[in-house]
């Protein structure tokens, strides 16, 4: 054994080691940096999907409800939706029938440097402090109330509605590079005449 180790390792084999590392090193780059964006580009890496939870879990903190959990079968769902959405390139909101028990949020993102399109290496984290940032335009009300009469604030509501209890989201990109997220709740919220919390 120490032979063949000896062998392996004298000098007119250093180079053929060092290339060997090399190649290695380079493989294992690349498959780590297409882990972080994910392999086939729909759902959110480890570090998005954390990073959305906490964004999602600190608003309801503020509120006083209990956290929400990950849920995968979400996820599948949201990646279903997302896809259409990509595959038309238009944003718009699944029916209440086509997504029982389930509350959505949609996010659509783009950006260009020199012609080319850009996208967030976190764009669950993106969409997730965008429908946060509602809650500077909310008044606390039922949902439906002439106080929020002319503002933007569902998306909020649904990141902080009491009931729910689960959240799965996913990515798709069109064809013009636009980058668009959805996220399903379950149980749903935003209930017409209901406070959130």
């Amino acid at each position: 054994m120490f032979d063949q180790f000896r062998v392996f390792f004298n000098p007119t084999n250093k180079m053929k080691f060092i290339r060997m590392l090399t190649l290695l090193f380079l493989i294992f780059s690349i498959n780590c940096s297409k882990d972080s964006i994910s392999i086939d580009g729909y759902f959110l890496s480890e570090e998005d999907v954390a990073l959305s939870i906490k964004v999602h879990n600190d608003a309801r903190a503020e509120v006083g409800v209990s956290n929400l959990k990950w849920s995968n079968s979400l996820s599948e769902d949201a990646l279903e939706w997302a896809k259409n959405l990509a595959e038309k390139d238009e944003m718009y909101h699944s029916s209440n029938e086509s997504r029982p028990g389930q509350g959505e949020n949609l996010s659509v993102a783009w950006k260009t440097v020199g012609g080319e399109s850009v996208f967030s290496s976190t764009p669950g984290l993106d969409a997730s402090n965008s429908w946060y940032y509602e809650i500077n335009d909310y008044t606390y009300a039922e949902i439906g109330s002439d106080l929020n009469a002319n503002v933007m604030i569902g998306h909020y509501t649904q990141m902080i509605w009491s009931t729910t209890t689960e959240v799965g989201m996913a990515r798709a990109v069109s064809s013009s590079g636009k980058e668009y997220v959805v996220a399903r709740y379950s149980p749903p919220g935003n209930w017409v005449g209901l406070f959130p919390y």
